[in-house]
């Protein structure tokens, strides 16, 4: 079993140690509705101005549901994206600021089969460094259990600097859980979608995907995020979709720093080589 955390304090520790653990009881009964009803929605528009939502290259058959630009689709999946916990452990792995890569639902079907073992910073060429470089917060909207489809991991993956092979499937176990939980995960952890062996379940979840702001995002939000829709995000959603100033591309904010380390006074753009030249 997945190690749980009562707090966010504990969830810090747990991440460290074992790369994953499970937050139960984040979303209540009516705020699991509320996303349900969206992502239903969400599933519906898109099958009706024919934008694909099954038959993937990853997935190995046509059963299993999934949907791209949850953000664009409700402002429900916007505020689960800055939930403060969630931000608060994306901050805690990955380091801030940083970026929103994907925000996307799987949901398996019946009969549905395995995706294939990843890891989720498996575009990084080996040998890793010895940190993460993105990390995953799942929403699990129905209970995830091993008979429908939960994802599965292999414990201990984080600590190895590549990702897996298919064989590594052998390895892994579910990771269980209620509705209304979620579970992150370092981007290092070897993990895939399950095996859904029941013949009348589904299982829906969102995996929201963060990472270190340098690395280019799956999803080019400015083509899907209206100005409207922009208009009514927070500052910190600019900076997550890309429309804020990144730090890490900003000559200014060196400069700051340098400022705000040199001397308390003055001003903070000015260099020091400057300061004693002068």
């Amino acid at each position: 079993m997945v190690a749980r955390a009562s707090n966010v304090d504990q969830a810090k520790v747990l991440i460290d140690r074992d790369g994953i653990c499970v937050m139960e009881g984040i979303l209540d009964a009516a705020g699991l509705k509320r996303v349900r009803t969206a992502l239903e929605d969400g599933i519906a528009r898109d099958e009706r101005e024919g934008i694909p939502v099954r038959g993937f290259g990853f997935d190995p058959d046509a059963r299993n549901i999934r949907v791209f630009d949850l953000i664009g689709k409700d402002p429900v999946f916007t505020e689960l994206v800055e939930h403060p916990i969630a931000v608060e452990l994306v901050r805690h792995v990955i380091g801030a600021p940083f970026s929103l890569s994907n925000f996307s639902a799987n949901v398996t079907a019946p009969g549905s089969g395995a995706m294939g073992m990843h890891a989720d910073q498996g575009y990084v060429p080996a040998p890793w460094p010895p940190y993460p470089m993105a990390v995953n917060v799942a929403w699990t909207l129905d209970d995830f259990t091993e008979a429908n489809g939960a994802t599965r991991f292999v414990p201990g993956s984080h600590r190895q600097n590549h990702g897996p092979e298919m064989s590594d499937a052998a390895k892994t176990r579910p990771i269980e859980c209620r509705a209304g939980s979620i579970f992150i995960m370092d981007g290092r952890v070897w993990h895939q979608t399950g095996v859904n062996t029941t013949s009348d379940q589904t299982r829906a979840g969102l995996f929201a995907y963060y990472v270190r702001p340098f690395i280019r995002p799956q999803w080019n939000w400015s083509l899907t995020i209206t100005p409207e829709h922009l208009a009514r995000m927070s500052p910190l959603m600019h900076e997550m979709l890309g429309f804020g100033s990144n730090v890490t591309s900003s000559l200014e904010s060196l400069y700051l720093k340098r400022g705000r380390s040199d001397s308390a006074g003055g001003n903070p753009l000015e260099s020091r080589r400057a300061r004693d030249a002068s």
